[in-house]
């Protein structure tokens, strides 16, 4: 059974499993490669608008596995494990290639999100988690440093700096009703109402447009770094612009039109 499963769960929602169900799925090279690979696949899936990530079993993913984390594929033999680039940057790159995936990603957080495993959850658009679930930035915990696969770029622009801080240097792990109150997570539901919840934000948003979700992703990160409302409105503004003439936006629009109106004689 592979190590990561692309799962198609209704026309146009696919879901991302973590399956190390008896490792909590713990980060391994080989989980690594698979997440990438699952990635490449639902990105290169005309039809995919959404992808649910989540973990198989109880726990979404305990961050790396410390009793053997494996071998990293040797630079060339994997396509995002370049020449030049060593296992550390294979691994937190996962963060980046989730951001550039073109689909809307929800983290459905069940059971334990640490370290890296939180890093995870953080570099998805929406998270929603179960009641059991656990948060914790880990790393700092290894005798390492707090610093690893994006988690100081990505939670601070979640929850802020000074909760950030709360988190990262002291490792301390948060239940999820603690998460939502931080804004981590964006709705808290029972264990057995996870699936539903992410499945029912996934349908919602397969109702639109492929391009049009593409392109709302794709602007909201990038006005999160704009150093003022003149740029984030000229970014809106040309991609409003180009939507016009994307064929998918141009059928939406004419249904929606006569939906609102009436069919036009």
């Amino acid at each position: 059974m592979a190590i990561v499963e692309v799962l198609e769960v209704e026309p146009h929602i696919s879901m991302i499993r973590l399956n190390r169900p008896e490792s909590l799925n713990a980060i391994t090279f080989e989980l690594v490669a698979g997440l990438h690979d699952a990635l490449d696949q639902v990105a290169n899936d005309s039809g995919c608008k959404v992808v649910i990530l989540t973990g198989a079993g109880r726990a979404f993913c305990a961050g790396l596995d410390l009793k053997d984390w494996g071998t990293p594929p040797e630079p060339g033999t994997h396509p995002h494990m370049h020449g030049g680039m060593d296992a550390q940057t294979f691994m937190s790159n996962l963060t980046v290639h989730m951001r550039d995936t073109p689909q809307v990603i929800i983290s459905a957080v069940n059971g334990a999100a640490f370290g890296g495993g939180l890093a995870l959850a953080c570099a998805a658009d929406i998270r929603v988690a179960s009641a059991s679930a656990r948060f914790c930035s880990a790393f700092i915990r290894t005798g390492l440093s707090g610093t690893d696969i994006g988690i100081t770029y990505l939670l601070p622009r979640l929850i802020g700096n000074a909760r950030a801080f709360d988190l990262i240097p002291t490792g301390r792990d948060i239940d999820a009703a603690e998460a939502f109150q931080m804004g981590l997570v964006s709705k808290v539901v029972a264990d057995e109402e996870l699936g539903e919840l992410a499945l029912g934000y996934a349908r919602t948003m397969a109702g639109y447009t492929r391009s049009g979700l593409q392109s709302t992703k794709e602007v909201l990160w990038h006005n999160t770094e704009a150093t003022n409302l003149t740029s984030a409105l000229a970014l809106e503004i040309r991609n409003q612009n180009l939507m016009q003439h994307a064929p998918d936006v141009r059928e939406f629009m004419e249904g929606y039109r006569n939906r609102i109106g009436g069919t036009r004689d």
